[in-house]
């Protein structure tokens, strides 16, 4: 059951909120106590949280009983009121882009930190840049822990489903060797220049992502940075053209861990 918890979670849930509609549906109609057994939780945390799901329309009182009794709406129309609510979200977002077209000329700067941050800044608009290429300079994975290299690896797995493209600068260095299946002809993931560690040491990767926005990662203290801004996206990507036409036929294979 705990792998419900994060995808119901994302739909605007508390993990205890989200416990206590688990433990009705299973239930059918229940009091705060059996509520509180079922999910293993406090009884006057089950009462609180159960009256907040009624207030968010998830669950509801039953009329008529001496007892405080609850019953969870059905997992179907819960789902079809969150489809309603993006519906709804979405008939509007014309207008809340015309709001920022006014004010874009001032980029917009996001913030994430730590593994966990990492991931998010990751899935940022990953599906606006389903076939589409991102450019950039990229780190040597040399200060990467376990769990951040982790993180890169299931970015690049879907990359690859997806067919966004990668091209860029990078370092040649066996740090990068988990990354090899990723790169070759039949492959739509990466497409490199290897730089010797003497010419580019890649502690940061900066990359334009399809001329809308620019991702700055810094693996050691992993904390990433991404600056909505056209201009600044189409700035390094310049950048890298010009420097990708200078390396021209140079490069091109890393030679520290192919054998």
């Amino acid at each position: 059951m705990n792998h419900l918890i994060d995808p119901l979670k994302n739909l605007g849930l508390s993990e205890k909120e989200v416990l206590v509609y688990l433990a009705l549906l299973q239930l059918g109609s229940a009091t705060p106590y059996q509520i509180a057994n079922k999910a293993g939780i406090k009884r006057p945390t089950a009462y609180i949280i159960a009256e907040e799901l009624v207030k968010k329309g998830l669950i509801v009182h039953i009329p008529g009983e001496d007892k405080k009794l609850y019953i969870a709406k059905t997992p179907d129309a819960f789902i079809e009121e969150q489809e309603d609510r993006l519906s709804a979200a979405k008939k509007i977002l014309p207008e809340l882009r015309s709001f920022q077209k006014n004010t874009t000329e001032k980029p917009s700067i996001m913030y994430f930190e730590g593994v966990e941050g990492l991931r998010q800044a990751y899935r940022y608009k990953q599906k606006e840049l389903h076939g589409k290429e991102i450019v950039g300079f990229f780190t040597s994975n040399e200060d990467a822990s376990p769990a951040v290299t982790q993180v890169f690896m299931e970015w690049n797995e879907y990359k690859e489903s997806h067919h966004t493209r990668v091209r860029g600068i990078t370092v040649d260095t066996p740090q990068l060797k988990p990354f090899a299946k990723f790169i070759g002809e039949e492959m739509n993931s990466i497409q490199a220049k290897f730089l010797p560690p003497e010419i580019y040491s890649a502690k940061v990767s900066i990359e334009s992502c399809d001329n809308q926005f620019v991702r700055i990662c810094l693996i050691e203290s992993v904390e990433t940075l991404i600056i909505e801004s056209p201009k600044f996206a189409l700035a390094i990507k310049e950048i890298l053209e010009m420097t990708w036409k200078n390396l021209e036929g140079q490069y091109d294979q890393p030679t520290t861990w192919i054998e």
